[in-house]
């Protein structure tokens, strides 16, 4: 019983933490999505606010251009062009009827920059956001702004990305702006309410992180968030407490059952073990009444070997639960995907080469434009990529190297005692080798990573783990399917 509680303490802790980094990791593709999304938009009406700058008085030219920016793509429900006072001169479609009116909220044309606007009632009663660039003549003179609007309640771009959910569970998605107003819910109906809660506090500080918290009905729920780039704006990814619990107690279940047939043969051998010493121990008292002999008392001794073979027996049955009960470890300490060590093993490592003071190696590597493999293939075919990958890293790994997925499309190796220049050598094998495959039927996949490299027990790993990663994400502003490394402290180099 104390291995089974033990063993339900030690995974329950560990669904937890992987719901919330799982939740973490969703809300943060969710809000880089959306931020992508947001600055393209932004791009767009750039390029829209120099072309009308060109021709403002021009009311057929500066219409032609509202009605291309409303129709190219479903980024904006209605597109509009205002004057330095705010007087709506164009817009699209024209059924709103709104040319000649103010606009309302003369922010974007106070500050005369780029701006997202938060949630609030449009001229005629919509929930929308406003997104807006100034317009400027070639001589340098504000003429008024050019916008996009997007409607809460309405189909758009902004309303497909976030709605995309893949998780089949009861979790969910929502955004805010920052003045808390939910700006997208699974319940259309809360769309435009304030919401007040520590998650929401700490996205709106643009904080990226997961929390345990209670929702409104008081339920437990594992939330993930993260910061939208451009914005302001928060997304948060929920998953009520009970889904992960519930997969725990199935996996309870079936370790109850395994261990009842091993009881049941346990006690099947009590009772045959029973058996075989009470003939014994009969025809002894029998014996020892009539012949009160030294014989009779060795023959008593013999008692003491069947109870060995009893004990013998309990300790097969012990060592098979025992073994089950490991078979579970195992399953805690790595990836299901991809059969790779997962971040509790990193950390152990790390920690354990910390404190025996070894020198150690970190490459970490991000599967460059994943995203668009998911988006264009399907998320079974990107599970694919991340097996084939995984795969290809492992025959790369030598006698006590540690590969670990610790992300998405994340991965990173340890290399015990290695140098920096080994290490480099390493990864650029590793990048070579997989951008000369061909994985169908994506085709060639590049990679990106970043090497940092640790003596002795002076450098702490997390900062060895951020520098890696720092130079991960240099390689990939760099251009990606490159390696970035240095020593922890000393600026990066490209390979």
């Amino acid at each position: 019983m104390n291995d089974l509680y033990a063993t339900y303490r030690i995974q329950r802790a560990t669904l937890i933490h992987n719901s919330l980094e799982a939740n973490r990791a969703y809300a943060a593709k969710v809000a880089l999505t959306i931020g992508q999304s947001l600055g393209d938009d932004l791009d767009r009406l750039a390029f829209s606010s120099r072309a009308i700058g060109q021709n403002f008085q021009r009311e057929i030219e500066r219409g032609a251009e509202v009605r291309r920016l409303a129709e190219q793509d479903h980024s904006f429900n209605t597109v509009v062009v205002a004057d330095a006072r705010g007087r709506i001169v164009s817009s699209f479609p024209a059924s709103l009827s709104i040319n000649g009116q103010t606009l309302r909220s003369r922010a974007p044309l106070d500050e005369r920059k780029p701006m997202i606007s938060p949630a609030f009632s449009s001229l005629v009663g919509n929930l929308i956001v406003f997104v807006s660039q100034p317009i400027w003549s070639d001589e340098g003179e504000f003429l008024g702004l050019v916008g996009g609007t997007i409607y809460l309640h309405k189909e758009n771009a902004l309303n497909q990305i976030i709605s995309m959910h893949f998780q089949q569970d009861s979790s969910f998605v929502y955004l805010v702006d920052e003045q808390r107003h939910v700006l997208f819910h699974p319940d259309s109906d809360r769309i435009g309410e304030e919401v007040d809660n520590p998650v929401v506090d700490a996205v709106l500080r643009g904080e990226s992180g997961a929390s345990l918290v209670s929702n409104t009905t008081g339920a437990d729920m594992l939330a993930g968030y993260a910061a939208v780039p451009h914005s302001g704006w928060g997304v948060v990814s929920q998953q009520p407490l009970s889904v992960p619990l519930s997969t725990l107690w199935n996996l309870m279940l079936q370790v109850v059952l395994g261990i009842i047939p091993m009881s049941l043969l346990g006690l099947l051998l009590l009772w045959w073990a029973a058996s075989r010493i009470s003939r014994p121990l009969s025809q002894l008292a029998e014996y020892a009444g009539q012949h009160a002999s030294e014989e009779g008392i060795r023959k008593v001794q013999a008692w003491y070997v069947e109870a060995w073979q009893i004990r013998r027996a309990m300790i097969i049955g012990a060592l098979l639960t025992q073994e089950r009960i490991g078979k579970l470890n195992h399953q805690a300490l790595s990836d299901p995907l991809t059969g790779l060590g997962n971040r509790r093993v990193l950390e152990s490592a790390l920690r354990e080469w910390h404190l025996l003071g070894k020198r150690y190696a970190v490459i970490s590597m991000d599967i460059d434009h994943f995203k668009r493999v998911n988006d264009e293939f399907g998320h079974a075919v990107g599970d694919k990529v991340l097996q084939s990958f995984a795969a290809l890293l492992s025959q790369s790994c030598r006698e006590g190297d540690l590969a670990c997925r610790v992300g998405g499309e994340e991965f990173i190796l340890l290399l015990p005692q290695t140098s920096l220049p080994a290490a480099i050598e390493v990864a650029e094998r590793i990048r070579q080798s997989l951008e000369m495959s061909s994985i169908p039927p994506v085709g060639r996949v590049t990679l990106s990573l970043g090497v940092a490299c640790s003596e002795g027990a002076v450098i702490d790993p997390t900062k060895v783990l951020a520098r890696a990663d720092a130079l991960l994400y240099q390689a990939k502003e760099s251009g990606r399917n490159r390696v970035i490394a240095s020593h922890e402290g000393v600026a990066g180099a490209q390979v």
